[in-house]
């Protein structure tokens, strides 16, 4: 088969053939993969910007799904799958009595395999969902484009549940990349009285108006603060959702939440920022909350798109063949042209 390897970080990514299928072993599941995605993450490992210490080499790929193909030993009854069956499996997989895992609070396990990462991901025709994987089937209603998307979409849904979204509030969400147009989507659904997207590319910014915002602005246009004082009586934005990555987003939505606002931070930043911390506690006293990966959302992902609620394929808008993935991950959009998740399909 063909498949995606990193030998390190820094453009040492080499399309390889021949390798030979993997074989399930018990409670594994071997897929067909329909399409996987290429994430901010897999762009900081191509570029060497990422922060991650990983064993070389590996298949990237983290967000994917997939066709069964073969169960090993006991896989269809741990898993509740066939063979057929269209899939999808939570990236980060977690063992034994880890503390944080007795607490519910899987994503943040001290011990844990991530696949993509630690393990062989979807950038690649065949790959193995570990026996502990925690594992969902895809909606037959849902493209396998639609299907690629969980993973973000599920990121998203946790980042919005973090920032508990009331009917009054004004909610702005800062960025239009996977995660933020995921999270517009699922704030929608929270019935917030306001709810503003913040992105620099007016072409997203229409979309975002489209897939639910009642209002979209550049960061630097005036009218996003007269709106908002015009909305609070001065006071800001009660949520900030902070999805971009941009430190100078984080600092904007220090500045447009009320006191006593919420801020939630989803970006992976690539520096640090300079903030005068008196604006958490004396000035504001802010509720600064951090998100991370995708606890138990996989599945509400899926059934949020499954019923229409959410448009997995409007933020799927470009498709390569494994072959062109360097070109996939140079990719950058042109003046006024909407690119959100790029996937690569194993099958093209």
């Amino acid at each position: 088969m063909k498949a995606v390897r990193c030998h390190g970080f820094g453009h040492r990514h080499r399309l390889e053939t021949g390798i030979a299928v993997p074989k399930p072993k018990p409670g594994e599941v071997l897929v067909r993969v329909d399409a996987s995605g290429i994430c901010a993450a897999d762009r900081a490992m191509w570029d060497g910007t990422g922060p991650w210490s990983l064993p070389f080499p590996f298949t990237p790929g983290h967000e994917f799904t997939g066709t069964v193909v073969e169960l090993g030993e006991g896989a269809g009854e741990r898993h509740d799958l066939s063979v057929g069956d269209r899939a999808v499996a939570e990236l980060n997989i977690t063992y034994g009595n880890d503390f944080f895992r007795q607490r519910g609070l899987y994503h943040l396990a001290d011990r844990m395999d991530v696949i993509g990462a630690t393990l062989d991901g979807g950038w690649a025709e065949y790959m193995i969902y570990p026996a502990d994987a925690v594992i969902h089937k895809v909606p037959e209603n849902l493209s396998n484009a639609a299907a690629c998307f969980t993973e973000p979409l599920a990121n998203a849904i946790h980042g919005v549940e973090r920032a508990d979204i009331g009917f009054e509030d004004v909610v702005v969400v800062s960025g239009a990349g996977p995660i933020g147009m995921g999270m517009l989507q699922a704030a929608r659904l929270k019935t917030p009285r306001k709810l503003i997207l913040v992105n620099p590319g007016a072409a997203k910014r229409r979309l975002a108006e489209r897939l639910g915002a009642d209002m979209a602005f550049h960061p630097d246009d005036p009218e996003l603060k007269t709106a908002l004082a015009d909305l609070t009586d001065g006071r800001g934005a009660d949520v900030f959702l902070e999805a971009s990555g941009q430190t100078q987003a984080f600092t904007l939505g220090l500045e447009l939440l009320r006191k006593a606002g919420r801020l939630v931070v989803f970006g992976v930043y690539k520096k640090p920022v300079a903030v005068d911390l008196n604006i958490f506690g004396e000035f504001k006293e802010l509720d600064i909350r951090g998100g991370h990966l995708a606890p138990f959302t996989y599945r509400t992902a899926l059934d949020l798109m499954s019923r229409g609620l959410v448009d997995g394929d409007a933020c799927v808008t470009h498709r390569y063949p494994l072959d062109r993935f360097e070109e996939a991950l140079e990719r950058r959009p042109e003046p006024d042209e909407v690119q959100i998740k790029i996937i690569l399909d194993p099958q093209m």
